[in-house]
């Protein structure tokens, strides 16, 4: 095998700028998760449902408002990931980028006028309403910059660029965290509006690092826009390449191995031949990333800290979680690639299933000692650390790499809506399941996860290292965990995905 030039000198800074620059989408959706979480913890909040308690003279807000508040905005993102795919088949990546920042504003200015300056004067509907609308804009996001990436990063390091989604999504919940803590105590509407209005910076930068990303090639080449496709792609290579005909090269090989799926066809391709199981796949794995508990991380932290005794240090707690989370991405984006798909997920679901467990075997005592009760603060954070290695990002991944070219926008956008749903139903349960099953809500995500774990095992078949037009032969063929795969066995890296000089034979 001649390899003259390594997989790393592929790597630009256009590139690099291009894969991660839009990343601030996620932050919004962090943010925005994180940051209404506090704002439900605390009972003086401006958008509250007008419910006084004569015991206290304060604000609250019972459960089915809780639930309505959290479980409504996923309608947004339903319909922001379902009509995503078609907005980029038609549109092209850069325009949605215009576009969903354009919706997030207006949910946001929404959302900021829904209340004046005295307790109880929220127009609750109308703040619900301002959720939905950014939600539009967050499902858009989720789907768009997932297949912009896997549609312009190199193989090698797919896995990184694409996990980086819940290293951003972490950081916005770190400084949703942040701000909560700084507000808690804020009596007046300048707290929570000073926290909703600074999502006014995402869709902004948003929309000024959009004019400086190129085309995705593949999705130029759908369009047989051939000469823009080689234009496009020499700004994400190295100099040398555009100089002696690489560019040229790869857009060609590109297009001679999609063959028949260079242009996009119609849904009901979804369930035609291997496309099906590719399918199910991507929707399964969506549905594990919300089914196992993650739900407790993103919003309920602080309410679950704060109703189960831990109110003087709730906000600090989340806020550690926060970081935890954070810190578990970062080694997970580098392992992905090394470990593969099928070893990430199958170590986070099996570490998950175990601290669940233990969270709901140590939760459920009546009189809990202090070193218990410090066992369930750390239990819950573990949890974190655990469902951030995999669990959270890498179905992610799975969702832009595993359908076929085709039908890849349309399979990420069923995927997320299917994924949305299952948040809305999380999202509306949990405080219901909170308050009557308490600490046993642990062992219904954990069987969950288990199940994650069995999955992976036994359906999903590895994807690292491969090109997206490669990984059609991986589903070519049925899969079984008991037969191992030869090593001798090569393929021939294209050129698009990062290795260009890589002649291997069969």
């Amino acid at each position: 095998m001649d390899s003259s030039r390594s997989a790393w000198s592929m790597v630009t800074p256009m590139l690099l700028f291009s894969c991660f620059c839009l990343l601030v989408g996620d932050i919004l959706f962090g943010y925005d998760t994180g940051s209404f979480g506090g704002i439900l913890a605390n009972p003086i909040s401006i958008i509250s449902c007008q419910t006084i308690y004569a015991e206290t003279r304060e604000y609250s807000i019972d459960s089915l408002h809780t639930s309505l508040l959290t479980s409504l905005a996923f309608i947004g993102k339903f319909v922001g990931c379902l009509f995503a795919g078609p907005a980029i088949e038609n549109y092209g990546h850069r325009m949605v980028f215009f576009g969903l920042s354009i919706i997030s504003v207006i949910g946001i200015i929404i959302e900021m006028t829904s209340a004046g300056s005295k307790s109880g004067s929220g127009r609750i509907v109308q703040f619900i309403v301002g959720r939905i609308v950014v939600y539009i804009s967050v499902g858009l996001v989720e789907v768009n910059v997932t297949i912009y990436q896997s549609e312009i990063v190199p193989a090698f390091f797919r896995g990184f660029v694409v996990l980086s989604l819940q290293l951003f999504l972490t950081v916005g919940s770190i400084l949703a965290s942040v701000l909560n803590k700084v507000f808690s105590t804020s009596t007046d509407s300048v707290g929570w509006k000073t926290i909703t209005g600074i999502q006014f910076v995402f869709p902004v930068l948003i929309v000024v690092f959009t004019f400086f990303i190129p085309t995705s090639p593949r999705w130029l080449l759908s369009k047989d826009r051939n000469e823009e496709a080689v234009i496009s792609l020499r700004r994400l290579r190295p100099k040398v390449d555009t100089t002696n005909g690489n560019c040229e090269a790869e857009i060609s090989s590109i297009r001679e191995s999609l063959q028949q799926d260079v242009h996009k066809t119609s849904w009901f391709d979804l369930i035609r031949g291997t496309n099906l199981r590719r399918t199910m796949i991507v929707i399964v794995y969506y549905f594990f990333q919300q089914a196992t508990g993650q739900v407790f991380v993103s919003t309920y932290s602080v309410v679950f800290y704060k109703t189960n005794g831990y109110a003087e240090d709730a906000f600090t707690y989340s806020l550690m979680t926060s970081c935890l989370g954070f810190l578990a991405v970062l080694p997970a984006m580098y392992t992905v690639d090394r470990l593969g798909r099928r070893s990430s997920l199958m170590i986070s679901f099996f570490l998950q299933t175990l601290w669940l467990f233990i969270l709901s075997g140590i939760g459920d005592k009546g009189d809990k000692s202090s070193a218990e009760k410090n066992a369930v603060v750390a239990v819950f954070m573990l949890f974190s650390v655990s469902y951030n290695m995999g669990g959270a990002s890498i179905p992610y991944l799975i969702g832009a790499e595993v359908p076929n070219a085709a039908v890849r926008e349309k399979t990420q956008a069923i995927g997320t809506s299917w994924n949305v749903l299952w948040a809305f139903v999380t999202n509306f349960a949990l405080p219901y399941m909170i308050n009557s099953i308490h600490f046993g809500v642990g062992w219904v995500f954990g069987s969950l996860a288990l199940l994650g774990l069995l999955f992976t095992f036994f359906f999903l078949p590895e994807t690292k290292g491969r090109s997206l037009e490669d990984i059609d032969a991986v589903f070519s063929v049925p899969f079984s965990p008991f037969r191992s795969s030869n090593p001798e066995v090569a393929w021939r890296c294209r050129p698009i995905e990062g290795k260009p000089h890589f002649h291997e034979s069969i």
